[in-house]
């Protein structure tokens, strides 16, 4: 009882009239609105008995909603046996339906805060066991499970009735189910059952328990739980699963009980009671061979059980099993495939592994994408090869052979259609005619305002069900398809679903497109083989990171090395094979971490060899980068521009080829372009470009280059050049030639390979720039002194290069620092060559 405020006055009959007012009254209203709300919020529940039961319903808004008036008018009621009726006995009863309806409008925050203020106030010991057994049981539901433990460990302190003893006992099964501690939940609820009342209960808490054993590995105590549950008159569903799962759990201990279990389900399947659960029946025989490693028997059971479904969930269940089989079993990944896609379909996304499930179907589409597409390229690259008659014969063939697979299909597709749509006839609640004449009969369907009452009573009670056999099971599958026949393709039924019988008889095989992906040219080819390339570093990353087959993953990167062997991926490829093999024991391990040290010493997986902390300190590094960048940025904004360069120039010496050492650089030359000469500033701008191929500065740096080529262009300038002849300082080596985009390309590799073939002791650079229009250069810097720049030229002059290119006029020549800034800026060249022959 809750403390009164109301006066002592009011004696034994006042209290007497609260208490039979309050418990009869709004009281019992209250408790029959709380009545329908659970018992609508449990049937709105769709029970899935291949999983472990929930002990409480698991419901959402939706169900909530749908239940808004009933809480509203159950809150109403008991407030009222609370204001109207103060301090009696019905007062905390009333609370706690309060609490109890707050908690179903999934309002957790009042609801816990009422059930608190019960177990505050109230001088009732039961009722306030009760408010913290449903506090409890709202923390679990809040995801608030270390306040839920408190409770729980208060409440062994107290003394319970039988009533709150056994709800305690649920509860905290119930918080063990969601922590997934089994052995703690199935201890909990082996404590509640002696404490139950009704057969209801003990059925499905037998049931429950077996389960729960069952998942543990315990198939001795799930046998004796589930046989408890059948002693102990369950619903008919709960019954059909139980006796489904005790074969499941029976003892083997010779070959005589494989046949007793084998016969046991043939005669769940010769019951005429479980015509609409054979699907299910079917898929347990499946599983029941697949632990006996049965593989092939399990496999046909599971194509029965798909056969004659039409619950998707069951059905997504049977797909999966048959993708498992044939991922983890049989290793057939294209079929695990096309059997996860269907899983994907069907199955219903409550499932708790279904990101699991989709995660697997994407790797494996993933992998038969790159399978097919190494396929497909190889395929049209021998094609490539036949002459154009025996191409068109080829083609004609495939295009005949598809036809006929079309042909065979739709047979299939629409025999299946023929069977899934063959359904179990419901009676047509318009045939039967009632005579209202009759109204004074005696017999119940004579009187109409009885059928309507029925009627309503029947909506309440079952909901709004079709006439038909077996009308209270609920989840029923109606379909009579022969279960006996051949291998269900997977995405079979899926098509059946959702396509039409000629949907695909549009389908047109076109010769040209077919003919046209053929590779014409070496163009082509390439283009196959690029395709090829990636495939195989795609797929031998699926094997090694996904599926972990690492075999696979050794013999797919190996063939790519074999075929491609300048790969760009080479460095990474032998680096996964040095892993691969160590991982494997192999000695071949060795080779390959040698072969990357030798061939790509300066790559990042070489210095992961070298030192297994390199990812750590470059991490670390590019943190310090990234702050010099910031204060260097600073500097250069300020105008500080010497301490920007000095800050910079330390932090590429100290991380020359650090991740982030190319905005350093970048930063670096624009600083340059504040205190150098426009022809420098391009210069480097040129040499960033060519040096940092990868760095995503690439299209900005390129942006900035074009715009000085620009400026450089159309700068005007209107005198004469007049070159210096001081010749003590610096001097380049020029080469201008006609603009064009080849030579571009070609020329500046050529300079190079020729100077560091007969000048390897100088440190040389070559740079590729713009003049004019119509000129481009290619620039060789730097020389000490002029007799070394004419060293070089005579060199160049007799090494053959410009005859490599008899249709290109050519001027070369080697100039000063300052010269090449006037020469440069005047586009001068005339002047400047006969300002080279007078005075070299």
């Amino acid at each position: 009882m809750l403390n009164s405020c109301a006066p002592e006055s009011t004696g034994v009959v006042s209290n007497a009239y609260h208490n039979t007012t309050a418990h009869y009254n709004a009281y019992f209203y209250a408790r029959e609105r709380m009545n329908e709300i659970e018992e609508s919020i449990y049937n709105s529940v769709n029970v899935n008995y291949d999983r472990i039961l929930d002990l409480y319903p698991q419901f959402d808004s939706t169900a909530s909603i749908a239940v808004k008036n009933q809480i509203e008018d159950c809150v109403k009621k008991a407030s009222i046996a609370i204001q109207r009726h103060p301090g009696s006995d019905w007062a905390d009863d009333s609370y706690i339906l309060v609490g109890k309806a707050r908690y179903y409008d999934l309002d957790y925050v009042n609801a816990i805060e009422t059930f608190k203020y019960v177990n505050k106030k109230s001088e009732d010991e039961d009722a306030r066991h009760e408010a913290l057994v449903e506090l409890m049981k709202t923390f679990v539901d809040a995801l608030e499970y270390q306040n839920a433990e408190a409770v729980s460990d208060f409440l062994k302190k107290e003394k319970l009735n039988k009533t709150n003893s056994k709800n305690l006992y649920i509860t905290r099964a119930y918080l063990f189910q969601k922590r997934e501690d089994y052995n703690q939940m199935v201890q909990n609820l082996s404590e509640a059952v002696p404490l139950l009342t009704t057969n209801e209960e003990r059925s499905r808490l037998y049931y429950i328990i077996g389960q729960v054993y069952q998942a543990i590995g315990f198939d001795a105590q799930a046998y004796s739980s589930y046989r408890n549950c059948l002693k102990s008159n369950p619903n008919f569903d709960l019954s059909f699963y139980a006796k489904l799962n005790i074969a499941q759990v029976t003892e083997l201990s010779n070959s005589s009980d494989l046949k007793q279990v084998r016969k046991y389900f043939k005669k769940l399947l010769r019951d005429r009671k479980n015509e609409e659960f054979k699907d299910k029946i079917y898929y347990e025989i499946a599983n029941f061979e697949l632990k006996q490693s049965n593989i092939d028997e399990a496999i046909t059971n599971y194509n029965k059980s798909l056969r004659i479904s039409n619950n998707q969930r069951q059905m997504g269940y049977s797909y999966l099993r048959l993708g498992e089989i044939y991922y983890n079993d049989l290793k057939n990944y294209e079929l695990a495939k096309s059997y996860y896609d269907s899983v994907v379909s069907v199955l219903p996304k409550d499932e708790p592994s279904y990101e699991e499930i989709a995660d697997r179907q994407k790797i494996l589409a993933d992998f038969v994408t790159q399978l097919n597409i190494i396929r497909e390229q190889d395929s049209l690259i021998v094609l490539s090869n036949l002459d154009t008659a025996a191409l068109g014969k080829y083609v004609d063939a495939y295009i005949a052979q598809k036809l006929l697979e079309k042909e065979e299909d739709d047979k299939k597709r629409k025999k299946n259609n023929r069977s899934v749509n063959r359904r179990s006839t419901v009676f047509d609640t318009n045939t039967t005619q009632i005579n209202t004449n009759l109204s004074g009969s005696t017999w119940y369907f004579y009187n109409m305002s009885a059928i309507s009452q029925g009627k309503t009573e029947f909506t309440r009670r079952w909901g709004g069900r079709p006439l038909e056999d077996n009308w209270r099971r609920s989840d029923k599958e109606q379909n009579i398809t022969d279960p006996n026949s051949a291998q269900v393709d997977p995405t079979e039924l899926i098509a059946s679903e959702n396509t039409s019988e000629n949907q695909g008889d549009e389908l047109i095989f076109d010769r040209a497109a077919l003919v046209s992906a053929v590779p014409k040219n070496e163009d082509d080819v390439q283009a196959a083989l690029f395709k090829i390339e990636e495939a195989h570093f795609r797929l031998g990353n699926i094997y090694d990171f996904d599926l972990e087959e690492k075999e696979n993953a050794i013999n797919t990167f190996e063939t790519m090395l074999s075929r491609f062997p300048e790969t760009a991926y080479k460095p990474e490829v032998m680096y996964q094979l040095y892993l691969l093999h160590k991982e494997q024991g192999n000695d071949r391990s060795e080779y390959f971490k040698n072969a990357l040290l030798n061939e790509f010493p300066r790559s990042d997986f070489a210095k992961i060899i070298i030192n297994p902390n390199f990812r750590v300190e470059d991490q670390a590094a590019t943190a310090k980068l990234e702050k010099i960048y910031k204060q260097a940025y600073e500097f250069q904004e300020a105008g500080n521009y010497g301490d920007a360069l000095r800050l910079l120039r330390n932090a590429l010496q100290e991380h020359p080829e650090n991740d982030f050492s190319d905005n350093l650089k970048l930063l670096e030359i624009i600083v340059m372009g504040h205190t150098e000469d426009v022809y420098k500033y391009q210069y480097e701008l040129n040499n960033f470009i060519s040096s940092y191929t990868e760095s995503e500065l690439l299209p900005f740096a390129q942006n900035l280059v074009k715009t000085t080529e620009e400026y450089q262009v159309n700068l005007f300038n209107s005198s004469k050049a007049k070159f210096i002849k001081y010749y003590d300082q610096e001097h380049f080596f020029v080469l201008v030639y006609k603009a064009d985009k080849a030579l571009a390309e070609e020329l500046p590799g050529q300079v190079q390979r020729f100077y560091k073939r007969d000048f390897p002791k100088k440190r040389l650079t070559t740079a590729n720039l713009i003049l004019d229009v119509d000129n481009s250069i290619v620039m060789v810097n730097e020389f000490a002194t002029k007799d070394e720049a004419m060293e070089f030229y005579s060199g160049f002059k007799e090494s053959g290069i410009e005859e490599k290119f008899p249709t290109t006029e050519f001027s070369t020549f080697v100039i000063t620092k300052d010269n090449f800034k006037i020469f440069y800026e005047t586009k001068e060249l005339d002047s400047y060559i006969k300002f080279f022959v007078d005075n070299y």
